[in-house]
């Protein structure tokens, strides 16, 4: 806030790198875009450039003007994630089938009416460490191999490229394939649950557990991006967070699942939400 107490307004400057990734990015306003296109609504104008070196397409800025402080409001992260998802599309179909974005977002805030300002160096560490242990990917190959739906939806939920909603969902399916039988859910199910009733508290939800997983799965199965719009293409923002949120959870749960019904077969799952940790472990 100003001495005054009005709010500061600033440009918000959002980038979507695309891969292969570069080793450096810089946006200080002296490198023009390749090519823009504006998005108007009744309040705001959006400027999307696109940035291309050789004949590469490399990273697309998005421009969202008039942010107070250092805050994106809501009707503008509702956007962004509209144009996010279009831009792939279009990226998809006229340039790279298979291309994929940078799965963290960078932004920055500049004050109204001054260059955008970005300079990052990307750099690929690896831990010289690290043990593949392969007899346990040989184990577990095998041994889920009856089960290999299952490890793909679970597979699944760990891939960025894939919407939000349908990682969410191939979770709830593997669910669904272990304890749901003639439409109704086993004992070992809330079991099951029951057991990461501490987990669910710590996220602050207040909802009995296995009501939110069926909650969260409507949400995601019957897409609803506004009052009267029912698609199946994105989530609304608060949708997004939420089960972004829960995500984790998720797959823990689904995680310790397999390990679980296989635990005296000599192998273990890594646990998707502590990777680093587990393999950090593993090495010592």
């Amino acid at each position: 806030m100003s001495e005054k107490g009005l709010a500061v307004m600033n440009t918000c400057y959002y980038y979507l790198l695309i891969e292969p990734l570069l080793a450096e990015y810089i946006d200080d306003g002296k490198i023009e875009p390749a090519s823009f296109a504006l998005i108007e609504t009744k309040s705001k104008k959006y400027k999307v450039s696109f940035f291309t070196t050789g004949n590469q397409l490399y990273m697309i800025r998005i421009e969202i003007p008039s942010v107070p402080d250092e805050v994106i409001p809501e009707p503008d992260l509702e956007k962004i994630q509209t144009i996010k998802e279009h831009v792939l599309s279009v990226v998809r179909l006229t340039y790279d089938h298979s291309v994929s974005l940078f799965p963290k977002i960078v932004w920055n805030f500049i004050k109204e009416g001054e260059k955008p300002n970005l300079h990052i160096k990307i750099n690929e560490t690896i831990n010289p460490n690290f043990d593949p242990h392969v007899e346990n990917i040989r184990n577990v190959f095998v041994k889920t191999f009856p089960i290999r739906v299952q490890v793909r939806l679970l597979s699944d939920s760990q891939d960025n490229r894939l919407p939000l909603q349908y990682r969410y969902l191939s979770l709830y399916k593997l669910l669904e394939m272990e304890f749901k039988k003639k439409r109704k859910w086993s004992n070992e199910y809330d079991e099951l649950i029951h057991g990461f009733k501490k987990e669910f508290a710590e996220l602050g939800i207040l909802m009995k557990p296995t009501n939110y997983i069926h909650c969260l799965r409507d949400r995601c199965a019957h897409v609803k991006t506004g009052k009267d719009v029912i698609g199946v293409t994105q989530l609304s923002n608060k949708d997004m967070i939420e089960v972004n949120r829960f995500l984790p959870l998720m797959t823990k749960i689904c995680t310790s699942l397999i390990n679980k019904k296989y635990s005296d077969q000599g192998f273990s799952l890594v646990n998707f939400s502590t990777f680093s940790q587990e393999m950090k472990n593993r090495t010592k």
